[in-house]
């Protein structure tokens, strides 16, 4: 990881800490379907333009990425790969970007439905 990256992970950290402290996994999926649902309205009130496009990709990708590490909580093995692999090609158009993070938090809501109903390995420290 870069240092700029380190630098933000460890101001970030202790503030996302801090915020899931004593919530539920039921609580982090009703937020992830309100978030889902406020980000699919921006995406379809949105104009298809370049930098529309590029963070929506963006948004998708480390979304994809972020889900990849929560199936290591699951058993899988780790991967050690970048966000860009998640990432929808390049040019793809705004609508199927929407589409795409639909279809991206749906499967990052039912994924932690499933940490909800399992005993996942909490100590586990996934590398980002």
């Amino acid at each position: 990881m870069s240092l700029i990256g380190r630098m933000i992970g460890s101001v970030l950290r202790p503030i996302l800490e801090r915020q899931a402290k004593g919530r539920s996994v039921q609580q982090f999926v009703e937020l992830l379907e309100r978030s889902g649902e406020e980000v699919a309205k921006r995406l379809i009130d949105a104009p298809d333009t370049p930098h529309n496009r590029e963070v929506a990709n963006h948004i998708v990708g480390i979304e994809r990425w972020g889900q990849r590490r929560l199936r290591v909580a699951l058993g899988e093995p780790p991967l050690l790969d970048s966000y860009r692999g998640y990432r929808l090609y390049e040019g793809v158009e705004l609508e199927a970007l929407r589409s795409a993070f639909i279809d991206t938090r749906r499967s990052t809501v039912d994924l932690a439905r499933e940490l909800s109903f399992t005993d996942p390995k909490y100590q586990t420290k996934v590398r980002h």
